[in-house]
């Protein structure tokens, strides 16, 4: 029984070390890095998608996963894993990346402060918690309440500054996968 579990567990691994290879055509060293970073980059923009199209809400701790993950493999961590020249089959990177070295770097920079700006939408209540929270006693002062002054709207403003400035997490998203595909339209063969 022991030696049938060896057997399955190491035809796993070679079928596993495999497919990543061929996932890859062969690729290696500092091209292999960047292809799984970019891999992984494209899991996160699958996750992200739903938000997106606003079909599918997943939740805060899914959404700062992904966020985690791209900040992790975008600015510099990003730039570092194309060294110049490093163009050789099967690497989909175009001379142009070291050609406009500064646009590709502000890409990845930009990359990495929409991770940090999609990870802080999971900070911010959402409307409908805020309207639970704020009912129309606790967000009166006693100038509302003697018809004095307005009554203010929580839909469109907030007291506190940090979050008038949150967008969504479906603008952001959207924003990333601008920034990816204006980033491979000029860089990716």
């Amino acid at each position: 029984m022991k030696r049938t579990c060896f057997y399955a567990l190491a035809f796993a691994g070679a079928a596993t070390g495999c497919a990543s290879a061929f996932a890859h055509n062969g690729a290696t060293g500092i091209v292999a890095d960047r292809m799984m970073g970019m891999m992984m980059l494209g899991e996160q923009m699958q996750v992200l998608t739903p938000i997106i199209n606003g079909s599918s809400d997943p939740g805060p701790a899914v959404i700062e996963e992904a966020a985690a993950m791209i900040a992790a493999h975008s600015g510099n961590a990003m730039t570092e894993l194309f060294p110049q020249g490093t163009t050789e089959f099967p690497s989909e990177a175009r001379p142009e990346i070291w050609e406009d070295w500064a646009l590709f770097a502000q890409y990845a920079q930009q990359l990495e402060s929409l991770a940090q700006e999609l990870e802080r939408t999971t900070d911010q209540p959402t409307l409908e918690t805020a309207r639970v929270a704020r009912n129309d006693w606790t967000s009166m002062d006693t100038s509302v309440l003697l018809g004095l002054a307005p009554k203010s709207d929580p839909e469109n403003s907030s007291s506190d500054p940090e979050t008038q400035s949150i967008r969504s997490a479906a603008a952001v998203a959207t924003d990333i996968a601008g920034t990816c595909s204006a980033c491979h339209t000029v860089f990716r063969k």
